[in-house]
């Protein structure tokens, strides 16, 4: 085996990698891109240490190498968590959203053959719910409504009655239109008993951390939680927040069996892109992802694709779908089309109300976060209509894409001009330096030089 050869291989890999990100348009509503910033701690010694010890007690830091680097857990992320979701309790140890739902399944769905309320998938469920559910020793039952996007909420009640769920978990993964926390709350309530409500809110969290969306907390919710780079332009990582000290033991408990490496970089990453988050207009953001969405639903139907649920207004979050078997294409094409174009979606089968046939699914988070605002929506439109139908050839839609991409440069992160980003700019030096990283580190903070060949600042031309 050429194993030089495989790493010449994997560097050009990643170079083209970071070439289409800057030159194409990424719509999938589970993915987002997150700053030069927040990357930074991913390529420093904090990627290779452990931290147990949140809550400051030296008798219990058993792995002291990463102790700098747990203070943007301690005195960053985890702050500036509480005050954006309201919690008194959060939890950054998940990996992922299936993590966190694995952990609060386990902790708060009660002893082997309880019950747990999900979403029923052709309602917008998450896919995995109701087989970790079983696998757990639990019982799922459905949540269904009238429609294809929307629960019901005195079914709810009347479930709730019948069952005596431990745990309601609200999945809404496939979802145009969020939930009414507020409601399924009452619902769940006016049942009686003691059952939990834990809302996981991974593809809107951003949407709730921006107040365009109603936090769940708020809203009555024990608890909630998701992960942090779909709508929220973060790392891929998740959290689960609440102001229930018991539900929080519980959850802290359980993840003590299910969790070990939380991960210590993507930790410091989350803070800062919070910190971006706070500083930069995190809900200026998060109102103009609703309202591109929205702005590129008619935009597409006035072009002849479209979307579901036209009659109910596209959608109410970040996510469309569009069946185009009425253009004579059918999606799987549509698709492949848009990627020679250089517009990434998904195809799907399941989504709610597709009746099983693959639609395209499309997010405008990312475009968003990487400087689109909803006046490029009618443009974004037009480019996605033509791919499709095939009025134009794919590399003239390309290049019109890389185009507008190189027009539009983040805004909702620090200016290029911040002395912050001059710093990070040292250490990403200082920590890629392949003879001393540690030498080198102390050698640039000492003078303070910039390799613009490493510089980690977004140019001109707004790369993801």
């Amino acid at each position: 085996m050429n194993v030089h050869g495989l790493l010449e291989g994997a560097l050009e890999a990643l170079h083209r990698q970071q070439e289409r990100a800057r030159r194409t348009l990424t719509m999938i509503p589970s993915e987002n891109s997150f700053s030069a910033l927040a990357k930074l701690p991913q390529l420093t010694d904090a990627a290779h240490r452990y931290f147990f010890d949140p809550d400051g007690d030296p008798g219990t830091r058993r792995f002291p190498a990463g102790r700098d680097a747990s203070w943007i857990e301690t005195e960053l992320t985890l702050p500036l968590l509480r005050d954006l979701t309201g919690a008194t309790y959060v939890n950054v140890r998940p990996l992922s959203g299936l993590h966190a739902m694995t952990v609060v399944l386990s902790a708060l769905g009660g002893p082997p053959d309880s019950t747990v309320a999900s979403i029923d998938p052709t309602h917008g469920g998450h896919y995995a719910t109701t087989g970790l559910a079983r696998r757990l020793g639990l019982r799922p039952v459905l949540i269904g409504g009238p429609d294809p996007y929307h629960i019901c909420y005195d079914a709810l009640t009347r479930l709730v009655a019948r069952h005596h769920p431990r745990l309601v978990y609200l999945d809404l993964c496939h979802g145009l239109f969020p939930i009414d926390i507020a409601a399924a709350v009452a619902a769940v309530r006016a049942a009686g008993g003691a059952t939990r409500v834990h809302v996981d809110v991974s593809h809107t969290m951003g949407l709730v951390l921006g107040a365009a969306l109603p936090n769940p907390l708020a809203a009555g919710a024990d608890s909630f939680g998701g992960s942090m780079h779909k709508t929220f332009p973060g790392p891929q990582k998740a959290i689960l927040a609440t102001c229930d000290r018991e539900v929080a033991d519980i959850v802290a408990t359980a993840q003590v069996e299910m969790i070990s490496s939380h991960h210590l970089a993507a930790v410091c990453s989350l803070g800062l892109a919070l910190a971006e988050f706070v500083a930069c207009d995190g809900p200026g953001y998060a109102r103009e992802v609703v309202a591109a969405a929205k702005a590129l639903g008619a935009a597409l139907d006035a072009a002849g694709l479209t979307p579901e649920a036209a009659e109910h207004g596209y959608t109410g979050c970040h996510q469309l779908w569009a069946r185009t078997d009425g253009t004579g294409v059918d999606a799987v094409s549509a698709a492949e089309r848009l990627e020679r174009g250089g517009i990434h979606v998904n195809v799907l089968n399941d989504l709610p109300g597709t009746d099983g046939e693959p639609a395209l699914r499309l997010g405008v988070a990312e475009p968003i976060a990487v400087g689109l605002t909803a006046a490029d929506m009618p443009q974004v439109a037009a480019l996605i209509a033509a791919a499709v139908s095939g009025a134009r050839p794919s590399t003239t839609i390309a290049r019109d894409v890389a185009a507008l991409r190189a027009a539009r440069t983040r805004r909702h992160q620090l200016p290029p001009d911040s002395p912050l980003l001059a710093r990070a700019d040292e250490l990403a030096r200082a920590a890629l330096s392949v003879s001393d990283p540690i030498a080198g580190l102390a050698s640039s903070i000492r003078h303070r030089h910039i390799d613009p060949a490493l510089s980690v600042s977004a140019p001109s031309g707004g790369e993801a």
